[in-house]
């Protein structure tokens, strides 16, 4: 079975979020990954699992 980018990331994420800087890296590189629609679910994830509290992210999440 394929994993797509969204699960990998969710994934890489989930495993990382115990490290603020790594977390917010490897969240940049999700969002160059990721398809538009992708990126609506990931952010829905994020909110979801509370890992939105990792992010150190000065611009809007759109």
């Amino acid at each position: 079975m394929e994993t797509s980018f969204l699960d990998y990331y969710k994934l890489i994420l989930a495993k990382v979020s115990f490290d603020h800087k790594l977390f917010n890296k490897e969240y940049k590189k999700a969002l160059k990954s990721l398809k538009d629609h992708e990126v609506e679910k990931f952010h829905q994830w994020l909110e979801s699992t509370g890992y939105i509290k990792n992010l150190q992210i000065k611009t809007s999440l759109s």
